[in-house]
């Protein structure tokens, strides 16, 4: 589509930059693209196998407990279940791919195992605190790689959007309006020319 403009010289100019401007970042703009689905790839990838890890994990974990119930009985459960009450500390920082601030989960502190007599839980209960702990890692492993996958997306959405329009509609329109410009100014040239020498010839005369 020509852009409505007058054909001027300024004009032609000043597109013909914005050209070379609009197709400079077209060649980025798909580049991020393409480094930014090369990460989702590897993510995808690192969660396909995080996923097996962390299933494996939790059936192990809640085996343990399913025995521990049976050995201790709920209510012995739930009163071993309160030393354990101290929460998570988990700690995060990000770091950037491709100007996308994605995410470096790690745990602060994990609860710390309060002792409640040697009488109060059996083997299994503490197989099952084991186990759940060994699951935590995991969570937190599968839960970065959520995230980053998340904002990966987005933003591979987004680069996709601003190269679609540069490739469909800037570049284009520019390119189209710059012809069009160019052989309007060629044209009026022509006229010129021919007016010039039809003025000298009747002066000739």
């Amino acid at each position: 589509m020509i852009l409505k403009m007058p054909p001027t010289k300024s004009n032609l100019f000043k597109l013909q930059s914005e050209l070379k401007f609009a197709k400079d970042g077209y060649e980025l703009l798909d580049r991020k693209r393409e480094v930014l689905i090369m990460e989702m790839m590897q993510v995808i990838h690192g969660i396909s196998h995080l996923q097996r890890k962390l299933n494996a994990a939790l059936h192990q974990a809640y085996d343990d407990l399913y025995y521990a119930y049976v050995e201790m009985g709920s209510e012995e459960i739930e009163r071993a279940n309160f030393a354990f009450r101290e929460p998570l500390r988990i700690n995060m920082k990000e770091h950037t791919v491709m100007g996308v601030m994605l995410p470096e989960l790690s745990l602060e502190s994990a609860p710390g195992k309060v002792e409640i007599g040697l009488l109060g839980t059996s083997g299994s209960f503490d197989s099952a605190v084991e186990s759940f702990s060994a699951v935590v890692p995991l969570l937190l492993e599968y839960a970065q790689a959520a995230l980053t996958l998340s904002r990966l997306a987005k933003e591979v959405q987004k680069t996709q959007r601003r190269v679609n329009a540069l490739e469909n509609i800037t570049i284009p329109n520019a390119s189209d309006t710059i012809k069009f410009i160019s052989e309007s100014l060629e044209e009026g040239e022509r006229q010129s020319f021919f007016q010039r020498k039809k003025v000298k010839m009747n002066l000739q005369k």
